[in-house]
Formats: structure tokens, C-alpha cells, sequence
């Protein structure tokens, strides 16, 4: 586990995150935060991935974004994350598949005090909705 001021920031915030609580994982974001979201073309502001993240917590039961790289340093951190679930509800149009999922991501934080001022989040933007459709292309 790293030490890092920037990694203990995001930890901090994924915690909360996964306990349910939106708002304290949003607490560790600047207001005027843009998350950039590879494939998207277009970054998502706070009150943008706030109603994303409400969207997700009504459509996915035990949804849990675990751990499985962190590090940073100098204003910036890094991690690999996989974010599981079980959809029990719609989602982008997509009616109830009780499916599990399993979507990793890379995403990169920039820092100016103890605030992300700048996400970027990287994967492949499509597993989510292939996974509940259970296409091959997983």
C-alpha cells in the first residue's frame, strides 16, 4: 500500500465511495473538477458524475470499486480499479440482468491541495453495457 499523500486522498474518497456516501467521495473533488472520459469526447463536471454515481447506486446492488493499483506523488496519482456489482436495476436502458459485473479502469488525478482538480479516466468505455448484454466482445 503506498503512503503518498495523493494516494491516502483518493483511498479516502474511493472509501466513502464505497460506503454509499456520494457526497463525502465528491468532498475530495474541486468544484469546478473535470473528469475527462476516454471515448467520451466531452468531460463530465461534479454535478454531471454525482447524478452518473446516483444512477449507478440505483442500478447495481454490493457496487464496490476495489483497489488494484494506486501510487502518486508530486500533485498527481494514479490507479487501476475494478468496479463490481450486481444490476438489479435499469440501466442506460438496459432492464434488470441480475449479471455481475467486473469493469476496470485506469484513472489519473490531478491535485492542488488536498482537491482533484482534473480526472482522466481510461478503459474500455463499452465493457459495462457488453457485460449486461452478454456479449462476447467482454
Amino acid at each position: 500500500m503506498s503512503g503518498n499523500v495523493e494516494a491516502g486522498l483518493v483511498r479516502r474518497a474511493v472509501a466513502a465511495l464505497n460506503s454509499g456516501d456520494i457526497e463525502a467521495y465528491l468532498g475530495g473533488f474541486a468544484p469546478d473538477c473535470l473528469r475527462g472520459v476516454g471515448g467520451l469526447g466531452v468531460a463530465l463536471t461534479v454535478p454531471e458524475i454525482r447524478a452518473n454515481l446516483r444512477q449507478l447506486f440505483a442500478a447495481f446492488d454490493r457496487l464496490h470499486l476495489d483497489e488494484d493499483l494506486l501510487f502518486g506523488a508530486d500533485g498527481h496519482a494514479c490507479a487501476r480499479w475494478t468496479l463490481r456489482g450486481v444490476h438489479i436495476g435499469e440501466y442506460g436502458g438496459i432492464a434488470s440482468t441480475h449479471r455481475e459485473i467486473a469493469v476496470e479502469t485506469c484513472e489519473v488525478y490531478t491535485f492542488t491541495g488536498d482537491k482533484v482538480t482534473e480526472c482522466h479516466v481510461y478503459g474500455e468505455t463499452m465493457s459495462l453495457f457488453n457485460q449486461l448484454s452478454g456479449s462476447a466482445h467482454e
